[in-house]
């Protein structure tokens, strides 16, 4: 889950990926845009937790963050691109897509930076609408994120006649 981390090895960087791929993993990253709507290799919305800096990844140009250090480390943001060059068809790669986009320039950017990639790959998100897209548009396995709600969003997720709607090829759940 974002890489092979420990204390010494920050999640989702270069060096946690090249530790996973020495285990033989299947590496699980997430995926979102920045403001000048370069893929980057990032969890949080915000900054602030992996890099002490109070700020928003969509509000950042790649320019902007690409020397802040992970965790206190000499780990950086990496591209995606630079992680698939690196992982190069080893393993498996299982690609989140974060859902801070309300259009499609997440999933169209992600799309076109794989297209010349020849790994094995499978893709999700929280996202209905991210998933909905991906099925639509490209013939990876997507699947369906689904997490502990309560109301209408909770009845919608588990009921089947939803899941019919999208057509996820697997659901992940977090419990």
């Amino acid at each position: 889950h974002r890489g092979l981390r420990n204390g010494d090895i920050p999640e989702n960087s270069i060096k946690s990926f090249k530790k996973a791929m020495e285990k033989n993993y299947t590496i699980e990253l997430d995926v979102q845009l920045t403001k000048d709507k370069k893929l980057v290799v990032f969890h949080d919305d915000n900054l602030k937790r992996m890099t002490n800096k109070d700020k928003f990844i969509k509000e950042c140009t790649y320019e902007e963050i690409k020397d802040l250090k992970l965790k206190n480390t000499d780990e950086k943001i990496p591209l995606l691109k630079d992680v698939l060059k690196l992982v190069d068809g080893k393993v498996l790669l299982d690609i989140e897509l974060k859902m801070d986009v309300t259009d499609h320039s997440l999933e169209d950017g992600l799309i076109e930076i794989l297209k010349d990639y020849n790994g094995e790959v499978i893709l999700k998100s929280f996202d209905f609408r991210k998933v909905k897209y991906l099925k639509k548009h490209t013939n990876y396995k997507i699947g369906l994120l689904i997490k502990r709600m309560s109301g209408f969003k909770d009845f919608i997720i588990r009921n089947i006649n939803f899941n019919i709607l999208i057509k996820p090829d697997f659901l992940a759940c977090n419990k």
